[in-house]
């Protein structure tokens, strides 16, 4: 269980008919951003909230930016898991918005407010939600930077404007969303993962107890935080083996595990492979 840091270098990210044939299990996790999911094929469920929500082909979910979700799909050769993912920093589109204020009022309302509906079945709509994608991939492929993100924004407008057109006005009055004390403890993680991971900080900060924290973090994810810090520090190493060009060792060190040793241990029981293996893999 992770945050997806997949913003860290762009304002939006966009994975088109990305497939799986292996089962999917998922792990828990978050985005900075706000993620838009629609499942082509497959089926499965997403756990949002502490609720298990079905998701079948035609399904479209939004996911509120550091809301914690685990995805778990069977899937064989026959099924797959085939699905389209836009995660975006809301604050970078909002000005796109402002000429459209019926969909500036629903895009705010996901980003910033209490949701009552987070899945949609498409039905009917699913050929038309297709073929928006579709276009989107295609513009997509050779525009960069502020063409990228018009272009972008003209996907999104599409996007929220007909999930609007599913909802009735009374389910838009909505409330500040309430950030959880889990969503509390992830964003001291973000903050503080490169640093030695110390538990009474953490409390601290929360005003809470070591036990309260450590309690209600298992509860709400089924996973202790030390497991999650680490998870954090291996995803960013992760990240850096891929694109940097230090040392194996200086990574360990940027991402808070200063003993080489250990660090190779620990990514290689988390990844499956060695740093190295997993740098060269990618030569």
């Amino acid at each position: 269980m992770l945050s997806d840091d997949i913003l860290k270098n762009s304002e939006i990210q966009f994975k088109y008919r990305d497939i799986s044939v292996a089962n999917y299990p998922g792990f828990y996790h978050y985005h900075r951003g706000i993620e838009i999911l629609f499942v082509h094929q497959g089926q499965g469920h997403i756990i949002m909230n502490r609720k298990m929500y079905d998701l079948n082909s035609g399904c479209i979910v939004l996911i509120q930016p550091f809301q914690l979700h685990r995805l778990n799909f069977e899937v064989s050769d026959q099924n797959p898991y085939e699905r389209t993912v836009v995660t975006f920093e809301p604050s970078t589109f909002a000005p796109y918005f402002k000429s459209f204020p019926t969909v500036l009022r629903f895009f705010e309302h996901i980003w910033k407010e209490e949701l009552s509906n987070q899945v949609f079945p498409m039905d009917s709509g699913a050929a038309y939600m297709s073929d928006i994608f579709e276009r989107y991939n295609t513009k997509m492929s050779d525009r960069h930077g502020n063409e990228q993100l018009e272009a972008a924004s003209i996907l999104l407008i599409h996007i929220l404007d007909y999930l609007k057109s599913l909802l009735e006005d009374s389910q838009l009055q909505g409330v500040p969303r309430t950030e959880r004390s889990v969503e509390k403890i992830m964003q001291w993680v973000e903050e503080h993962y490169t640093e030695p991971f110390e538990l009474s900080e953490l409390a601290e900060e929360l005003h809470l107890s070591r036990y309260h924290v450590s309690h209600l973090f298992r509860n709400e994810t089924g996973s202790s935080i030390t497991d999650y810090v680490i998870a954090r520090r291996i995803r960013q190493a992760c990240w850096l083996l891929k694109t940097e060009s230090f040392t194996i060792e200086q990574i360990g060190s940027m991402v808070g595990i200063p003993n080489f040793s250990y660090f190779c241990r620990i990514f290689k029981k988390n990844i499956g492979v060695t740093p190295k293996q997993y740098r060269d893999s990618f030569i």
